[in-house]
């Protein structure tokens, strides 16, 4: 199989391009996988560079985001980090020192970082796609995504587009399972997945601890949709705040630890705004 196009032809060695959606109002992505995506970049200080998929541009598994680095696509978050863990944590000078985020753990904590994860990703996610399948209205307001149109365009996304997304995504939920459930019954699991991450993150600063691992970067790439982008139902939201306190606490203090520029980011739209971050070069490939 021929090796897909680059969007970034004159790539800078060793710099990462992360290709994604455009920013939204609300949050600065509209993915959880691409949130926690350039979450785990900032925590790592990775150089890295956005790109807009400009809603019609996918990596090779027709997925976003995807990331390109020294002329190679490398499509899913999951393999994206990996992937990077891997190939900067060789570098021959070791000016990074927290690449590999789980490298601390012990094997009881990576078991238990994986089931997290698989509730964030597996459970998580798709209570935020079943609300998104109920009521994406809100894309097409300035909490969404309505600002990148004029025109005739904006006229199409605002009255075709959003509700052709809301029906695709809706279908994705039933076929999954979850979309066969009831609002309430939803709610319920995600009730249940929210008090166990809350339980387990304790009153600790990161989950495992002081220092963040991937699994925070997950988990913020996920609650944060949960918390600041317009629900369906502002049901979850509410319980957060009334019974899971802490992880709203957590959610804040990562904003403002790896997300200065969070409004800047939602008020101009710029996929870029991020503070310059150290740059690795000669990686041993």
């Amino acid at each position: 199989m021929p090796a897909p196009l680059l969007l970034k032809r004159d790539w800078q060695r060793d710099h990462v391009y992360l290709v994604q959606f455009p920013r939204a109002g609300c949050i600065p992505s509209l993915s959880m996988f691409a949130l926690k995506l350039e979450t785990w970049l900032r925590m790592t200080k990775i150089s890295y560079s956005n790109i807009s998929n400009e809603f019609t541009k996918f990596s090779s598994k027709k997925q976003i985001p995807f990331i390109e680095l020294n002329g190679r696509q490398i499509p899913d978050s999951n393999y994206c980090i990996e992937h990077l863990a891997r190939v900067f944590k060789e570098h021959p000078k070791q000016v990074l020192k927290q690449i590999d985020l789980e490298e601390r753990l012990n094997p009881i904590e990576k078991a238990q970082a994986r089931a997290f994860t698989c509730l964030l990703e597996e459970s998580i996610r798709w209570i935020i796609l079943y609300n998104r399948g109920k009521n994406n209205k809100f894309l097409a307001t300035e909490e969404g995504l309505i600002k990148h149109y004029r025109g005739a365009k904006k006229t199409f996304f605002q009255y075709v587009f959003v509700e052709q997304l809301r029906k695709k995504i809706w279908k994705l939920c039933y076929w999954q399972g979850i979309g066969r459930h009831t609002i309430d019954e939803v709610e319920n699991i995600a009730k249940k997945d929210l008090t166990a991450l809350s339980v387990f993150l304790g009153d600790k600063q990161y989950f495992f601890g002081s220092t963040p691992t991937t699994l925070d970067a997950i988990a913020f790439g996920n609650l944060a949709q949960l918390f600041y982008t317009p629900m369906d139902s502002e049901v979850l939201r509410k319980y957060m705040e009334e019974n899971t306190p802490n992880l709203v606490s957590y959610i804040q203090q990562m904003r403002e630890m790896y997300w200065k520029d969070w409004d800047e980011a939602c008020q101009t739209l710029s996929l870029n705004t991020q503070n310059d971050t150290l740059i690795c070069s000669d990686v041993k490939r």
